[in-house]
């Protein structure tokens, strides 16, 4: 499984911490993969209805995730506050993957 993250807007927004990253998945560690392919199944990404309600706030965050796991590729895209809990997961632990990502740069 692939996952591509990239963040856009925010009140302090900076493109080097915000450039998109793409997270192979069967190079991380076998614990940590079923981890995020667990966030995914649990957010329902894949049948998860694409709109949000309303509209994004001002200096609010969009958190845009591309998962490939082969046979089934979506891009959708997020706008803080994220209200359902398992896609907010599923957010935080991308977040953190693209940040070590970023480091190992």
């Amino acid at each position: 499984m692939r996952i591509q993250f990239r963040v856009d807007g925010g009140f302090a927004a900076l493109p080097g911490f915000n450039a998109p990253v793409s997270i192979e998945c069967d190079t991380l560690p076998p614990a940590r993969e079923a981890q995020l392919r667990d966030l995914v199944q649990r957010a329902d990404f894949f049948t998860r209805p694409e709109a949000q309600a309303g509209a994004p706030m001002p200096d609010a965050r969009s958190f845009t995730i591309t998962v490939d796991d082969g046979p089934r590729c979506r891009t959708m895209t997020v706008h803080e506050p994220i209200g359902d809990p398992a896609l907010r997961d599923l957010v935080a632990e991308v977040r953190g993957e693209a940040r070590k990502a970023r480091e190992r740069r």
